[in-house]
C-alpha cells in the first residue's frame, strides 16, 4: 500500500467517505533520472525493434522481472526507464470505508 493512501484511510468511520489527493513524493516517488538506464543497442534480440514508449519485459539486477519503458532510441543504445509507471503524478482517490 502507499504512504499517503494508509495515512488517509487511518482515522475514518464505516460508511465516511472522502476523496483524497495524494502527491508523487507520498506514492510513487518522484521520477528518477538514475532508473533511466541506457542499454547497448546489440544487448537486444535482433527480433525486438525497440521503439519510444514500448514496454519491455527484462531482468533486473536481484533476477527478478521487471516492466520497463523504453524512453529514447539512439543509434548505439536504447534508454530504459525503470520508473514505476505513476512515479511524477499526483494521485487522487475516492475512498469510501466499507467496513
Amino acid at each position: 500500500m502507499i504512504e499517503g493512501f494508509d495515512a488517509a484511510v487511518e482515522g475514518m468511520k464505516v460508511g465516511e467517505s472522502k476523496q483524497v489527493n495524494i502527491p508523487a513524493e507520498k506514492a510513487y516517488g518522484e521520477v528518477s533520472e538514475e532508473a533511466m538506464v541506457p542499454v547497448p543497442r546489440d544487448q537486444f534480440p535482433p527480433d525486438i525493434q525497440p521503439e519510444v514508449g514500448q514496454q519491455l519485459e527484462v531482468t533486473n539486477a536481484q533476477g527478478g522481472r521487471q516492466i520497463v519503458k523504453v524512453a529514447k532510441v539512439e543509434e548505439d543504445q536504447v534508454i530504459l526507464d525503470a520508473n514505476h509507471p505513476l512515479a511524477g503524478q499526483e494521485l487522487i482517490f475516492d475512498i469510501e470505508l466499507m467496513e
